[in-house]
């Protein structure tokens, strides 16, 4: 009894000295930094309160009290999985409506569910008049992150189309905010049934789903448009897959995961497992996999390539010839890059935000449960996905910007609650046990509502950039443009411009009125506010 006290205690100082070194580089790396640099914004107004409450949780986790409760939950959920997944998924979609907004925070999320609407429509592309797009569209996306033909008006996403296809029946019944909170649901589920079957402990499976509950980073990434959750739950599934024998199955479940956004999150998380199953079943078990993979990948992944050629149409400085490795070259060159130690100090940042957004020690328990089931080969194998996917972000360029938890890093995350649980399996110790139990009961009562507080107060604060605006009336919302607030992100529009309400990007008061003068001759001013100003049609 002594023994565990004092482990509990040594728990315990190991999570409060990872917290206070979380503080200092976040004081240290982000500073003070503008909102227009929004990763280094939200990591110092957001991570440094979050690594003092994780800090705090991760001393309170020792007292016994906790661990009791704790217990009796992780044997609640393990008992009751699927009960656990509804209730989880009535809570997302809550969370969605009412913290996130229902908004599509970011650009990304914006043009998956501009792509669903489309696809909703029966169009393959969406349709705006080709005078106004530079003012229905945000001019910095274009030939960026989406592809407008002047001539015709048609617009498609960069990113390929499998998430925007999975969004689309839920836009057909006008839930599209039900999406991901189902996938997230989904994927809790997997995370249970592939901890208790790897391990060969069916108590591994409570234990999974409360570490991955209790981890912010879970629920916090289910709210938006993002397709990372969509990444966790076919990830997870491909490896149920390829564990469960059904090699063509896995591959096409794979193949759609290639083509939910852009191919590099699964790219990096199967490649071990690809590897493996080509060494341990041989040849024909690799054949019926990548034979899973071809059709989808080149039918939705091939052809949506060749629609976006089609839409963008020639560019300027492009060669007559010989283009098709031109434009392979120029999307890669806007990705990739050799790490340097700016985009070092971005990825350790980044393992920053995992360990405070996830179960305080969650990522070190991890590491131990891939040590010690190291002679486990699914396990051995889940664990270099996740070291995959973190050494392939290495090479690109960038910072998640906008992302509750770690975008990056999500199409693995599946990776730490089922190598936890492992850990806290094999290692069989009470003190780690009770010591877990009451890090994932506090981090799902306190830091998970203090973490969807942070997430509304910034969704509201985003929001009221847009000047206000009656729902139902036909009216043009003019946004001012601020490139520190990323207000061109609140140009939000229905693919055919059918919603009563159309939003444009202001190029000044002279100019807007200009506009209307000659589009919308019997527009009249509503409100005028500081971030733009509204016009009703009617």
């Amino acid at each position: 009894m002594r023994h565990a006290a004092v482990s509990a205690r040594r728990l315990a100082l190991f999570g409060a000295a990872a917290g206070l070194l979380c503080i200092a580089f976040i004081l240290l790396y982000a500073g003070a930094p503008r909102r227009v640099d929004i990763f280094d914004y939200l990591l110092r107004t957001q991570d440094l309160p979050g690594a003092v409450l994780v800090t705090l949780i991760a001393i309170a986790a020792a007292f016994a009290p906790l661990a009791r409760a704790g217990l009796a939950l992780v044997g609640a959920i393990g008992r009751r999985p699927w009960t656990t997944a509804l209730v989880t998924f009535l809570v997302l979609c809550a969370g969605q409506l009412l913290i996130a907004k229902d908004h599509a925070l970011a650009g990304d999320e914006y043009l998956i569910l501009l792509q669903a609407k489309a696809f909703a429509a029966g169009r393959l592309t969406a349709q705006f008049p080709p005078e106004l797009l530079s003012w229905v569209l945000p001019r910095a996306y274009f030939d960026l992150w989406l592809y407008a033909s002047r001539d015709t008006g048609a617009v498609v996403s960069v990113y390929w189309p499998g998430f925007a296809l999975l969004l689309t029946p839920f836009v057909l019944l006008g839930i599209p905010w039900a999406c991901n909170a189902l996938l997230a649901s989904g994927a809790l589920v997997l995370i249970g049934r592939l901890a208790g079957r790897l391990t060969g402990a069916p108590q591994a499976a409570g234990w999974a789903m409360l570490l991955t509950l209790a981890s912010p980073a879970f629920t916090g990434m289910a709210l938006g448009y993002f397709s990372m959750t969509a990444h966790l739950f076919f990830n997870l599934l491909y490896v149920w897959m390829l564990v469960e024998r059904r090699f063509l199955l896995a591959g096409v479940v794979g193949s759609f995961a290639l083509v939910l956004h852009n191919p590099w999150p699964h790219f990096l998380f199967a490649l071990p497992w690809i590897g493996w199953i080509a060494w341990q079943d041989g040849r024909r078990a690799l054949f019926r996999l990548i034979a899973g993979y071809l059709p989808l990948t080149l039918i939705l992944g091939g052809g949506w390539w060749l629609l976006m050629r089609k839409v963008q149409g020639q560019l300027w400085f492009a060669p007559q010839a010989g283009d098709f490795l031109f434009y392979w070259q120029l999307q890669l060159s806007r990705v990739f890059a050799f790490p340097d130690a700016g985009m070092l100090a971005k990825r350790a940042a980044e393992l920053v935000k995992l360990w405070l957004w996830t179960v305080p020690g969650l990522p070190a328990l991890m590491l131990a449960g891939w040590w010690v089931s190291r002679r486990e080969a699914p396990l051995r194998v889940l664990g270099l996905s996740f070291a995959a996917t973190l050494a392939g972000y290495l090479m690109v360029w960038f910072d998640q910007g906008y992302g509750w938890g770690v975008r990056y890093l999500h199409p693995a995350l599946g990776a730490l609650p089922i190598l936890g649980a492992a850990a806290i399996i094999a290692l069989q110790s009470d003190a780690l046990r009770r010591y877990a139990a009451g890090a994932a009961l506090l981090s799902l009562v306190l830091a998970t509502p203090f973490r969807w507080a942070q997430i509304e107060w910034f969704m509201s604060e985003q929001l009221s950039r847009r000047p206000p605006f009656e729902k139902g009336v036909r009216q043009i919302v003019f946004v001012t443009q601020d490139f520190g607030y990323y207000t061109q992100d609140l140009v939000q529009n229905d693919p055919f411009l059918r919603a009563p309400v159309i939003f444009m990007l202001s190029r000044g008061r002279e100019a807007d009125e200009k506009l209307l003068r000659s589009r919308f001759p019997g527009a009249r001013l509503a409100h005028e506010a500081r971030y733009g100003h509204v016009w009703r049609l009617d």
